[in-house]
């Protein structure tokens, strides 16, 4: 049967001599492997279509209960070529890929995931947005989208607000607060500024999301949050390869 897909490249890989094995998010079926026989041939019309981040239009051969499918042909929606100006922004599209590719089930629709992840690497496209705040917003709602919607209100203990920031340990996904934390070395505190910054972003669209002002310490328990809450939701997530270079953007 044939099929057709709009679908985000999350990863390639060679087969063969001249074929590649593709991994897509699709709209209509979620996570899609194909099988492209010969597109690695210097003839090949699609040779340009399976860089990780491009967002395509596919035609493929379905075959049921096979969990690869044969490529037929494709043609670019958005090829996010402003990416390839920015190291840092590419780094992060990468990154962002890569966390779809380790959060999310096989042949599970999902819509407004899918419109999320195509939404996030056209914003990071475009050199007149903040990387960072455009990658806060995908990860934070990534994890509400999945069901893991970080609660960032009140002191998972005693309830009472953070009103002075909260802290988290290696073992809880939970923030607590200030009287009711145990101090270890491994925890992370997190100001009154980055939880209103990431309530903000929960709990609005982009367009009305209120840009956070925060200084270089907050930034940084800000991505260590985000990291150590995915981790112990999402434990694929701990092998993400391409969170060696964000680390040494973001350290």
């Amino acid at each position: 049967m044939i099929e057709k897909a709009e679908a985000i490249v999350l990863k390639t890989l060679n087969h063969g001599d001249t074929s590649k094995i593709i991994t897509l998010y699709s709209k209509e079926v979620g996570r899609l492997k194909l099988i492209a026989k010969g597109v690695r041939s210097p003839k090949s019309k699609a040779a340009g279509l399976f860089q990780p981040t491009r967002h395509l239009q596919v035609i493929y051969y379905s075959k049921a209960n096979s969990e690869l499918q044969l490529f037929k042909s494709g043609e670019l929606v958005n090829g996010f070529f402003g990416l390839e100006e920015d190291f840092d922004r590419l780094t992060l599209a990468q990154v962002i890929v890569e966390l779809i590719d380790r959060s999310i089930e096989d042949k599970e629709s999902h819509p407004l995931l899918f419109q999320l992840l195509a939404d996030s690497l056209a914003r990071l496209s475009t050199p007149d947005t903040s990387a960072a705040e455009v990658y806060w917003f995908f990860h934070l709602h990534l994890l509400r989208e999945l069901g893991f919607r970080p609660h960032v209100g009140h002191c998972s203990v005693c309830n009472e607000p953070l009103s002075t920031g909260g802290s988290l340990g290696v073992t809880s996904s939970h923030l607590e607060c200030v009287k009711c934390h145990q101090p270890r070395q491994d925890s992370i505190f997190v100001s009154q500024a980055v939880l209103s910054a990431i309530q903000s972003i929960l709990s609005n669209s982009w367009d009305k999301v209120d840009k956070p002002e925060l200084n270089a310490r907050d930034r940084r328990s800000f991505w260590n949050f985000l990291w150590r809450f995915t981790f112990y939701h999402i434990e694929p997530t701990r092998r993400m390869r391409s969170l060696k270079v964000l680390q040494q953007l973001y350290s």
